[in-house]
C-alpha cells in the first residue's frame, strides 16, 4: 500500500534536488561569467573573435582560450589563469598600448561610415560634414579604421599615467613587524595599522579598503610607537593611491561598458524600426495589388 506513495515520494525529492542544483549551477556560471568580464578592459573590440567583451568572458568561462584579448595583454592572461586554473599559454601576448583614434580633419569626407562600428558612439559627425572622435570615451578598438574610404583615420598613444604611479615601486623601511599592537591605540581614526601592512604587504589594498584604509589621515603618529621604526603612514599613503586608481580604473570599465550597451540597443532599436517600415511598405503593396485586381475583375 505505501510501496507507490514512497515511489512518488522519492520521484518528487529527485525531482526538487534536480531543479535546485540547476539553479544553484546557473547562479555559479553567471558569477562566473560576471567576474571574467570584470578583468576584461572592456574595450569591446572584438580582436578575440567574439562580438564584445562580455561573450568572450562567457567563452572563457566554458573553455574557450584566454590569451586572445590583445588589450589585456599579458597581465590579463595571469589573471585568468589563476581564476579558471588552467596553465599559461607559451606565447606571450606584447605589452597593451594605450591607443586612441584621430580623424585627419582635412581628409574627412563626412559619409559616416564610422558611426555605426564605433562599439561605445565615440565618433560624432552628420552626412557630409566633419567627424570628430572623443577622445575620452575612445577605447582605441580599430573598428572605425577599415570603414573608412579615404583612410583619414589613425591610432596614436596615449598616455597611461594611471599605470606608471601603481607601477612605481615602494620601499617599505624597517625591521619588521613584530605584532607587538602599539599601533592600534595610537591611531586617532580606530584603524587597525598592524592589519592593514599585513595586506598591503600582500597587495590586498582592496580588502585593506574594508578596513577603512582611506581614512587613514597619514598623521604617523603609527610611526612614532612602532618599535620597528616602519614607515606605515607613507605605506598606506601608497596603498591609498593604488586603491582609488584601481576604483577609477573599474569606474571607466562600467563607463565604458553602459556606453556599449548603450549603442547596442540604439542599433537593434534602429534595426527593428527598419524592418517595421519594410513590413509597413510590402502590406502596403500587397493591398495595393489586391484593389488592383479586384477592380480588374
Amino acid at each position: 500500500m505505501f510501496g507507490p506513495l514512497l515511489i512518488i515520494c522519492a520521484l518528487l525529492v529527485f525531482a526538487a534536488g534536480v531543479l535546485w542544483i540547476r539553479g544553484n549551477v546557473a547562479k555559479d556560471e553567471d558569477s562566473l561569467i560576471t567576474t571574467i568580464d570584470t578583468l576584461l578592459p572592456q574595450t569591446q573590440c572584438a580582436q578575440c573573435g567574439y562580438p564584445g567583451c562580455r561573450p568572450y568572458a562567457q567563452a572563457v568561462a566554458e573553455g574557450a582560450q584566454i590569451d586572445l584579448c590583445p588589450p589585456g595583454g599579458q597581465e590579463l592572461v595571469v589573471q585568468l589563469s589563476e581564476l579558471m586554473g588552467v596553465e599559461i599559454p607559451a606565447q606571450k601576448l606584447a605589452e597593451p598600448l594605450a591607443l586612441v583614434a584621430v580623424i585627419d580633419e582635412a581628409e574627412c569626407i563626412g559619409c559616416t561610415l564610422c558611426l555605426p562600428p564605433c562599439p561605445v558612439d565615440a565618433i560624432i559627425g552628420a552626412q557630409g560634414f566633419m567627424h570628430t572622435v572623443l577622445s575620452k570615451d575612445c577605447t582605441g578598438c580599430e573598428l572605425c579604421i577599415a570603414p573608412c574610404p579615404v583612410d583619414c583615420i589613425t591610432l596614436e598613444p596615449v598616455a597611461n599615467v594611471s599605470a606608471n604611479v601603481i607601477d612605481k615601486p615602494f620601499e617599505l623601511k624597517g625591521k619588521g613587524c613584530i605584532n607587538c599592537g602599539q599601533c592600534a591605540p595610537a591611531c586617532p581614526k580606530d584603524l587597525l595599522p598592524d592589519q592593514l601592512l599585513k595586506l598591503g604587504n600582500g597587495e590586498l589594498w582592496e580588502q585593506a579598503s574594508e578596513l577603512n584604509l582611506q581614512d587613514c589621515i597619514e598623521c604617523s603618529l603609527c610611526d612614532r610607537v612602532c618599535p620597528s621604526e616602519i614607515n606605515l603612514a607613507q605605506f598606506f599613503g601608497h596603498g591609498k593611491v593604488i586603491e582609488k586608481q584601481r576604483l577609477a580604473v573599474n569606474a571607466e570599465k562600467l563607463r565604458i561598458q553602459d556606453r556599449f550597451e548603450n549603442h547596442q540597443a540604439r542599433l537593434q532599436a534602429k534595426e527593428q524600426e527598419g524592418n517595421q517600415r519594410r513590413q509597413q511598405r510590402m502590406n502596403e503593396r500587397l493591398q495595393r495589388l489586391q484593389q488592383s485586381r479586384g477592380g480588374d475583375q
